[in-house]
């Protein structure tokens, strides 16, 4: 390819410019902290990138059914009211990498009301009932700064399945969960949880009122997967022969993030080119580089993990069988 060329030109005009559609410091600050709890007492609208579903490529099933069920009702709650609906408590489960959390940040963004966003390590303590004590304490924070959309990653972690031979201590926590989650969204916490193991979750917390609709989210179909390559790309230095269609087709059986992995490769490619070749345009990235970071990847999830989760998802969602699967392109 010509070095030269009017794609490589326009890419370091922009640069030079400052004019790249690239994100900015203060979108940087909010990635990069994006793995911490977001502070509830600040708007989604202030903390996040604001860009919402913008940022999730195709899943057009999936976002009007969280905006019918979820949004719509926050974004009007007076006629909400009327009706005697409020936002129900979601769960996403299913393979890993396919962006159940992507997601349900997305949600807050969309709807910009308080968000906080709590993992395992959030609520662990070494203190005796210290964990129980953790637990209330998110909901009251929650509930102070109504209203909180509530996010739990790795919920399978946070509310085991209890047994006989569980300590005393952990069904006691187990038990807070429960109590806290009751009704959750009269007290203005809209909790969405998000695991792929529902199968390891104890059964009371998957009971309506507390968690009221499990979705399954598939992996990317073909589509999903050549949205994906288009968003993870167009903020790149991209040659303009790449064939988004054929990297779907290449990438069959591959998750969300094995996708902006394989993108990441071939930036990281032209990255190291681009800097061994001084005072010249930046190289771009090509179909060529894309396809051969494919053949260095292989899917993250493999067959017999994706035959395990389809008997999960028979057992938790029966009457999903034979419709079309939910699957999440993100960038």
């Amino acid at each position: 390819m010509n070095p030269t060329s009017s794609a490589e030109k326009e890419w370091l005009r922009k640069i030079q410019s400052g004019r790249t559609d690239t994100a900015s410091s203060e979108d940087k600050k909010d990635q990069q902290s994006s793995g911490a709890p977001i502070d509830p007492t600040c708007s989604a609208s202030e903390k996040s990138r604001k860009h919402g579903f913008q940022d999730v490529a195709g899943m057009e099933a999936l976002k009007s059914l969280i905006t019918e069920s979820f949004i719509n009702v926050l974004n009007n709650r007076e006629i909400a009211q009327a009706y005697g609906i409020l936002p129900p408590s979601l769960m996403f489960y299913g393979p890993a990498g396919c962006g159940k959390t992507y997601f349900a940040e997305r949600v807050a963004e969309e709807v910009g009301v308080n968000f906080m966003k709590v993992v395992p390590d959030d609520i662990a303590s070494k203190w005796v009932h210290g964990t129980q004590e953790k637990i209330a304490e998110v909901f009251r924070k929650a509930e102070r700064n109504a209203p909180t959309l509530l996010f739990f990653d790795e919920f399978d972690a946070m509310v085991p399945a209890r047994t006989g031979e569980d300590y005393h201590n952990q069904n006691n926590e187990v038990n807070e969960f429960l109590c806290m989650m009751n009704n959750a969204s009269e007290k203005g916490i809209y909790i969405i949880a998000a695991t792929n193991h529902p199968e390891s979750i104890d059964k009371a917390a998957l009971r309506t009122g507390r968690i009221d609709e499990l979705i399954y989210i598939d992996m990317p179909d073909k589509a999903s997967r050549e949205s994906l390559f288009r968003l993870s790309l167009s903020k790149l230095p991209t040659s303009e022969d790449v064939d988004y269609e054929k990297l779907a087709e290449m990438t069959s059986g591959y998750n969300c993030s094995d996708i902006s992995y394989i993108v990441k490769l071939a930036s990281r490619k032209m990255f190291n080119e681009s800097i061994a070749q001084k005072d010249k345009p930046y190289k771009l990235i090509t179909q060529m580089q894309l396809e051969e970071a494919i053949k260095h990847k292989s899917p993250s999830v493999s067959q017999r993990d994706l035959r395990e989760y389809e008997r999960v998802r028979s057992e938790f969602s029966p009457m999903d069988k034979g419709r079309k699967p939910v699957a999440i392109g993100f960038h």
